[in-house]
C-alpha cells in the first residue's frame, strides 16, 4: 500500500474537506480525489461521508484512520525501533477516564516525564464514552479507564483488534461523612440520606441506581455534581453520602473526614485497565511506564483504614 493514500487519509480526516487537505499535501483537489478512491477500492467500501459538510469519516473510515496514524508512526522510527537506538520522541497523547484520574496526578506526571524527556505528552479526561472514539480515530494513544468502560460495553468487544491490559483491582463502595455519629447499617437506612453523585452516565451513579432498585427503595434527595473531588468535599463536609471508587477515598485529601460504610450488597469489585492498540511501536514503553506508576500510585495508601 502507497503511503501517500494513508497521508491522504489523514490530511482529509484532520483537514475535513477536500480543498483543506489539497492545500496541506501541495496537491490539488482531483489529485486528493484520485487517492481517496484509490484506497477506498483497495478497501473494498467508502472512508467517507461525502454528503456532509465537514467532511466526516464512516465507521470502517474511523477504523482505518486509527491505523494508518498507528502504521506511518511506526514507520518514521523502524530503524530506531529495532536498534533500539533513540528513546521514545514526539507526541504521547493519553486519555484519562474520570474515574481513574486521582491516580494519575502531578506526581505520577513529573516521573513520566523525567524518564522520557523528549516525549510530548498531551492527556484528555473525560467519560469512558467520550474517550474510546477518540481512540479509535487515532486521536488518542491509549485510555486508561475503568473496567469495563463506557457503562457495561467493553472495548474488546466495540473494538475487536484493541488490547486491553489489566492495570489494578478496585472497588466501588458507598461512603460518608466520618463524623456521622450514627451511619446507616442498610441500603434502606441509606435511602433516608441525601445522596451526592456525579450526572447519569457515571458508571458510580449506575452502581447507586441499582442498589436502590434492587431494594426496592428511592433516595430522600439527590444532590448532582459534575467533578469527583467536589463531590467527596461535600459528602466529608455532612452534606449526605455517596458511592465512589475505594481508591479514590484513599488518595484524596479529605480521606480524613470520610468513611467506607460495609453495607449489605453495596460493593462492587472494579478494575482499572490500559486500553491501547496491539502494537503502539515505541511509545509502548512510555505506555507500560505510566500503567507502571499508576500500580504505584493506587498501592501506596492501602493500609489507610476508612471503613465504618
Amino acid at each position: 500500500m502507497d503511503t501517500s493514500d494513508l497521508q491522504t487519509l489523514i490530511a482529509l480526516a484532520d483537514e475535513k474537506s477536500f480543498h483543506g487537505a489539497a492545500n496541506r499535501l501541495g496537491l490539488t483537489q482531483p489529485a486528493i480525489t484520485r487517492r481517496l478512491q484509490r484506497l477506498e477500492d483497495r478497501i473494498g467500501t467508502l472512508l467517507f461521508d461525502r454528503s456532509t459538510k465537514p467532511l466526516q469519516p464512516t465507521l470502517a473510515g474511523q477504523r482505518a484512520l486509527a491505523e494508518a496514524r498507528d502504521l506511518l508512526r511506526r514507520l518514521d522510527g523502524f530503524g530506531d525501533i529495532i536498534t533500539g537506538a533513540t528513546a521514545p520522541t514526539g507526541p504521547v497523547r493519553f486519555g484519562i477516564s474520570h474515574g481513574v484520574a486521582p491516580l494519575v496526578s502531578a506526581p505520577e506526571l513529573r516521573k513520566l516525564h523525567d524518564r522520557f524527556p523528549d516525549i510530548a505528552l498531551s492527556i484528555r479526561s473525560g467519560w469512558s464514552s467520550e474517550l474510546l472514539p477518540l481512540l479509535r480515530r487515532g486521536e488518542i494513544d491509549a485510555l486508561l479507564a475503568l473496567d469495563p468502560p463506557n457503562g457495561g460495553a467493553t472495548a474488546a468487544a466495540m473494538i475487536p483488534a484493541f488490547r486491553i491490559d489489566h492495570v489494578l483491582d478496585d472497588d466501588i463502595v458507598v461512603i460518608g461523612p466520618a463524623s456521622d455519629p450514627t451511619p446507616p447499617r442498610d441500603v434502606t437506612e441509606l435511602a433516608r440520606h441525601p445522596l451526592i453523585l456525579m450526572p447519569e452516565g457515571c458508571l458510580f451513579r449506575a452502581r447507586g441506581n441499582t442498589l436502590a432498585q434492587r431494594h426496592g427503595v428511592r433516595f430522600a434527595s439527590v444532590l448532582e455534581v459534575s467533578a469527583l473531588e467536589l463531590q467527596i468535599d461535600m459528602i466529608a463536609a455532612g452534606a449526605g453520602y455517596g458511592v465512589m471508587a475505594r481508591r479514590y477515598c484513599l488518595h484524596s485529601p479529605a480521606r480524613d473526614r470520610i468513611r467506607i460504610l460495609d453495607l449489605p450488597g453495596a460493593r462492587w469489585p472494579m478494575a482499572i485497565s490500559m486500553i491501547r492498540r496491539p502494537a503502539a511501536g515505541e511509545i509502548d514503553a512510555v505506555i507500560d511506564a505510566l500503567a507502571a506508576l499508576v500500580i504505584e500510585a493506587g498501592t501506596c495508601k492501602n493500609a489507610q483504614k476508612l471503613s465504618a
